[in-house]
């Protein structure tokens, strides 16, 4: 047998060997995520103001009732609704009058990740545990006193934990976010 050759079939069996390992570790653990939604909120807000210059991206608008001036940095292909016609931001002149309506919406959720997992009690002193998973791998965890476990189908707290129960753990992570959509249109109207 060649060099080469052995050195492919030891690559093979090592990767065989690596996806075995993580399949009984996939095996201890198991972990299911779910999504809640919470009330979606929506916000509007609209502003009004006059151009009066355009250069490149850059939009320059006399603010209406305030009278102020503001910069805004365009999007490169945000469209226009001008006098009912779609117009870019170079078709604009000075003198027109435009009104921006923007609209966004947040959908809060809360993402739960479950994750169960079994094995035997290896050590276990006032709230430390380290558990022996199904995989042979050793987890040690501190858990607070209303933590509860299962071990022969009833529930159990760490201090009725003993060496060589089988016990099952469920944790529960809750991680809040949101999603956040943003629509905005641009209407005016153009110089007289």
């Amino acid at each position: 047998m060649t060099a080469q050759r052995r050195i492919t079939i030891s690559v093979a069996m090592f990767a065989m060997f690596a996806m075995f390992a993580m399949a009984a570790g996939l095996q201890a653990q198991t972990s299911t995520t779910t999504k809640e939604a919470g009330q979606t909120q929506v916000t509007t807000e609209q502003i009004t103001g006059e151009v009066v210059l355009v250069d490149g991206n850059i939009l320059l608008a006399r603010m209406q009732p305030s009278g102020q001036y503001r910069m805004f940095n365009i999007q490169p292909g945000q469209q226009f609704m001008i006098d009912g016609k779609p117009k870019r931001l170079n078709d604009l002149t000075p003198g027109t009058f435009l009104t921006a309506k923007a609209t966004t919406t947040t959908q809060p959720i809360t993402v739960r990740t479950t994750t169960v997992t079994n094995g035997t009690v290896w050590y276990v002193q006032g709230n430390y545990v380290i558990l022996t998973i199904d995989n042979g791998q050793q987890r040690e965890y501190t858990v607070p006193d209303s933590f509860t476990f299962t071990s022969e189908g009833k529930p159990a707290t760490v201090k009725d934990l003993r060496k060589g129960m089988k016990v099952s753990a469920t944790k529960i992570v809750a991680t809040p976010t949101s999603e956040i959509s943003k629509e905005l249109v641009i209407t005016g109207k153009g110089p007289k």
